[in-house]
């Protein structure tokens, strides 16, 4: 029977012209280029993230806000002073570097920058990322470099195979990727082995002997992933605010005594030990030194009357 577009198709006797045709959708390869592009990416160390957390709220933020851990109140005796608003211009506070500026002043709540400053801090902060990235990508090509030259390539015996990358090609090579990304599993070439000929004797009672070599692939010494989030987890004091009440007695105070504390604390003197016993050793002293002087004036008396 003729196919027509107005006829029912029949059905094929083939089972694959059952199976319907699956077409990618473009978001889905947009999403897996998406995520072969960043997992590329190195990952971003704690001050890097700190710093663009910090130039994101200072951009976003129009009024400034109240900290909501509630900022801390050590005027810069416990942390260091804060690099960016060492001072509250409206009730004079030191303020420590646990004070972002992005917030407000923790005692009177008022905005600590202003318009200019906030610009030239968002200006300052963006160079502090460029120069910590680019020290953090030298520190990395350092230690690339570094395990590139403790490897080294073994010599072999006839050029390598051209299946099978030499220990010089795939050295650098696992070590970057290590260095660049620790998400990523990519799986790590087998190490080759090198055989070494080496000749024992002279004339005809010589020996030949074949002996392999694999060389161990050095690693960068690295903190462990466990070791950052811990670090990352600390728990930073931070100073509370001073008491809105001043704590004082109702009492009056003694016209003989006005030392006393009248809080509540009262005072007992509790004499040392070490001072008591000091006294009744020097007591005991004082009154064998007077025994013996009555000894001798007694001997002296009954001398003279003989």
């Amino acid at each position: 029977m003729r196919q027509t577009p107005w006829t029912k198709k029949a059905g094929s006797s083939f089972p694959s012209d059952r199976i319907k045709p699956s077409y990618a959708s473009p978001a889905t390869e947009n999403t897996k280029k998406r995520g072969a592009n960043t997992s590329k990416e190195p990952p971003k160390s704690k001050e890097v993230r700190q710093l663009e957390s910090l130039l994101t709220s200072l951009r976003v933020s129009a009024a400034p806000q109240k900290d909501p851990k509630g900022g801390c109140f050590c005027q810069a005796r416990e942390d260091p002073l804060s690099p960016y608003s060492p001072i509250c211009r409206t009730c004079g506070l030191i303020l420590c570097s646990l004070n972002q500026p992005n917030f407000s002043c923790p005692h009177c709540s008022s905005s600590l920058l202003s318009e200019a400053q906030r610009s030239s801090i968002i200006t300052r902060i963006e160079t502090q990322i460029s120069d910590v990235l680019a020290k953090e990508a030298a520190e990395r090509e350092r230690v690339i470099e570094e395990a590139r030259r403790e490897a080294g390539a073994f010599p072999a015996l006839g050029p390598a195979p051209s299946g099978k990358p030499s220990q010089s090609q795939y050295q650098p090579r696992s070590m970057s990727s290590k260095g660049s990304n620790r998400s990523t599993a990519t799986p790590s070439p087998q190490p080759e082995t090198h055989k070494v000929l080496s000749l024992k004797g002279s004339g005809k009672k010589g020996k030949a002997i074949i002996s392999s070599y694999t060389p161990v692939a050095s690693r960068p010494a690295s903190r462990s992933e466990s070791e950052v989030e811990n670090a990352e987890d600390e728990v930073t004091l931070r100073v509370p605010p001073p008491p809105n009440q001043v704590s004082f007695s109702r009492e009056r105070p003694d016209p003989a005594r006005p030392w006393t504390n009248l809080r509540g604390c009262k005072v007992r003197y509790i004499p040392d030990e070490k001072s008591s016993g000091n006294e009744e050793s020097k007591s005991r002293q004082n009154k064998k030194g007077k025994g013996k002087g009555k000894e001798n004036q007694t001997n002296a008396e009954s001398s003279a009357v003989a």
